[in-house]
């Protein structure tokens, strides 16, 4: 079959880059024709970035700012780790920002199948445009298969708008076949959106160690697991001052993979510093690590896959229900914590923490994988 996958913008986020990489890689293995779309927010107009100039001048002139004022020129460097990537290891469609060009595309290509997932990619405000991540570009074409796969809310609570609710329900209906990442997803589809789901697993998880061991750094690899590995999405001082902490107690170091500036600081005026790492890299320091602490779903995945011993630190705004979830299926919510105080309070039992048993991980990866198979 040609299929299409229809998946959050790949370039800023590595879990993101990984599951897209993975749901492809997948498919493949199954000898079907895969193309990942590459789908976008459209980009602010002209007038407004200029309208934005003075703002940021102003923020800098006063110490507000280090970063340079036109920062979006740059993201092409600051993600081009991430962007070569792609271009090796995933087939993209065009570039694509409007729902017209969507539909355009799709006209032309002549997919047998559309997979919406994996990711957030029924969060409302991740996401370019909701209704076209339930596929209305497509509600006149009555031929090509529509199916989700573990897609996510992302949250346990309902953040659709009462016409989003009204709107995506009604092109909801007309998939062949749902799945959610979440066990609360399956809840709020049929409560929601007025469909049935099951619950299947993010793809990363279908492909064994070893297929990712093969894209790793060389170079970066070590013979012995040591040193904490910290991936935070949301970093602060108290989650160093925990990893510090947690470091200590195992008389060993914490080191990271992420760029030495997020996009969201700006407190830099060297442009290097917000360059992120080669996924690669990203990938082999989860390999290399004698323990792992994040707040990140994928850090906890890529955590679970290399058989390290880990702790989340759950970021509540961000949603618990993806870590909740996966972690209940497979007895790992002791590793589960939901304030960086509680590794200072509890430090003996968190040095016992061990990697996790896998057996249940497999019986849900064979329901996962037969979904897929079913389904197609």
């Amino acid at each position: 079959m040609k299929i299409a996958i229809m998946t959050q913008p790949l370039g800023k986020n590595y879990g993101g880059i990984m599951q897209a990489y993975a749901l492809q890689k997948i498919l493949k293995d199954m000898n079907h024709e895969v193309v990942t779309i590459d789908y976008n927010a459209k980009q602010a107009n002209f007038f407004y970035k200029k309208a934005r100039l003075p703002y940021r001048l102003v923020k800098k002139v006063i110490g507000k700012r280090k970063a340079p004022i036109n920062m979006e020129k740059n993201i092409s460097f600051i993600t081009q780790n991430n962007k070569n990537f792609i271009v090796s290891n995933i087939i993209q469609s065009e570039y694509i920002d409007t729902s017209n060009s969507l539909k355009k595309h799709f006209r032309k290509s002549k997919y047998d199948a559309v997979i919406v997932g994996s990711d957030q990619t029924w969060r409302p405000k991740y996401s370019p445009n909701i209704y076209d991540y339930y596929l209305k570009f497509l509600r006149k074409n009555k031929i090509i298969k529509r199916i989700a796969y573990s897609s996510s809310f992302g949250v346990d609570n309902w953040e659709y708008s009462k016409d989003e609710t009204v709107g995506c329900g009604k092109l909801a209906i007309s998939f062949d076949a749902i799945s959610v990442r979440e066990q609360s997803g399956i809840e709020l589809c049929k409560e929601h959106l007025g469909v049935d789901s099951t619950c299947t697993l993010d793809p990363t998880l279908l492909l064994d160690k070893e297929e990712y061991i093969v894209l790793m750094s060389e170079h970066c690899k070590k013979e012995i697991s040591e040193g904490v590995y910290t991936y935070f999405l949301d970093n602060n001082k108290d989650k160093i001052s925990a990893a510090q902490y947690l470091a200590d107690a195992l008389d060993t170091y914490t080191y990271n993979c992420q760029a030495k500036c997020s996009l969201s600081d700006l407190n830099s005026s060297e442009l290097e510093d917000y360059k992120m790492p080669a996924v690669q890299d990203w990938l082999t320091s989860f390999y290399n690590a004698e323990f792992v602490l994040t707040d990140s779903f994928h850090g906890m995945i890529f955590s679970i896959i290399f058989n390290k011993p880990f702790l989340v630190i759950v970021n509540k705004e961000r949603g618990a229900a993806r870590f909740e979830s996966l972690l209940s299926q497979i007895g790992g919510l002791k590793h589960l914590i939901y304030d960086f105080t509680e590794i200072e309070n509890d430090i003996s039992a968190i040095k016992k923490i061990t990697p996790l048993e896998i057996n249940e991980l497999n019986i849900l990866k064979e329901y996962s994988m037969k979904f897929l198979k079913d389904n197609l």
